[in-house]
């Protein structure tokens, strides 16, 4: 008996146990990015998916119409300079471009698509999800994890609000965690004046909203 009451709680006597992966939120039981692309497609892959620019257009409008007020922290001028200038590009220059505006301009249609009325909700669904897969990998092709930019941050913001708002509120969950550490890096906890002196008021103001 002593030496049983005296091998009580140590490790040999734990019985074996079958873990479980739990669902965080009960929500979404899927990858949310699904796989369209392939090894050595790259950057050039996510862009050739772009829908045309008149298309592209519209839904940025309805982004800026139902997203911006909620997260209004994309400079909508700066980022139609930016937008513009990249339609305005030669396919190969378009293919160099920053993979993190690829990005922001895929998770933004993303986002627009979800608020668009002229579609059944399964197709805007799909559209939207393919739109959101497309900007994470346009997120990998630029290294996100490595290096992080205001760009990327917007990106992933946009990304998180579209996962809980497409029902995948584990996977958003989860990915906010990323972003979150990308966020820190970048010191956007942190007053600009501080930890980018010499920036300009504008950057500093972005870099305040985001």
């Amino acid at each position: 008996m002593a030496s049983t009451s005296s091998s009580v709680g140590l490790l040999s006597n734990v019985p074996y146990s079958h873990p479980t992966a739990s669902n965080v939120f009960g929500i979404g039981s899927e990858h949310p990015f699904a796989n369209y692309w392939t090894c050595q497609g790259g950057l050039p892959e996510t862009i050739s998916v772009l829908p045309e620019k008149v298309q592209a257009d519209i839904l940025l409008e309805r982004y800026f119409e139902c997203v911006d007020p909620v997260y209004p922290m994309i400079h909508r001028q700066t980022f139609y300079a930016d937008y513009e200038q990249f339609w305005s590009l030669s396919q190969p220059e378009k293919d160099r471009v920053d993979g993190a505006l690829v990005a922001m301009i895929f998770s933004m249609l993303a986002m627009g698509t979800q608020f668009v009325t002229t579609t059944s909700p399964r197709e805007r669904q799909q559209t939207a999800e393919f739109y959101v897969s497309a900007a994470h990998q346009s997120l990998r092709m630029s290294s996100y994890l490595n290096k992080a930019s205001v760009r990327s941050i917007q990106a992933m913001v946009l990304i998180t609000y579209f996962l809980i708002n497409d029902n995948h509120a584990s996977d958003g969950w989860a990915f906010a965690g990323i972003l979150i550490r990308q966020a820190y890096a970048m010191g956007l906890h942190r007053d600009p004046n501080i930890v980018c002196p010499k920036a300009s008021i504008f950057d500093k103001q972005l870099r305040r909203k985001l």
